[in-house]
């Protein structure tokens, strides 16, 4: 019977481990609201990396969030103390007001942000975050 019970603790923590991606539903901020995000985090702890799938809805075009900004940019860092990489601009459709983002980083527990931004490109985040969540 103890043989019986250790096969089973055994099968329920490799399930455990193998319980694939992470999922998040993620309300915009203040920002931009009754924006909705889903993120996905594949997390591939062997190689250290995440793959990301970001979708956003309700999404108002980045000029009516602020003012001359044309980009909503998705960054992660692993800690508070650390700065923001960026992991790079979402594609936006007006039309049908949402947001995709596929993308990889090399962690697997991190903070992500997605900010509005007046260049594709910036060096840091502007202070208008629009969602943010922690993965891990």
């Amino acid at each position: 019977m103890s043989g019986r019970r250790l096969l089973s603790a055994v099968i329920l923590v490799t399930l455990a481990a193998c319980g694939g991606p992470l999922k998040y539903e993620v309300r915009s901020s203040e920002t931009a609201p009754g924006a909705d995000a889903k993120i996905v985090a594949d997390v591939n702890k062997e190689q250290n990396q995440t793959e990301l799938k970001v979708h956003a809805n309700n999404l108002p075009p980045p000029s009516r969030v602020v003012e001359g900004s044309n980009n909503f940019v998705a960054w992660y860092r692993k800690d508070s103390k650390d700065a923001w990489t960026r992991i790079g601009s979402m594609e936006y459709d007006e039309g049908d007001r949402k947001a995709k983002l596929n993308a990889t980083t090399p962690e697997t527990s991190f903070d992500i942000a997605i900010s509005v931004e007046k260049e594709p490109s910036p060096a840091s985040p502007s202070p208008d975050i629009v969602f943010s969540q922690h993965i891990n």
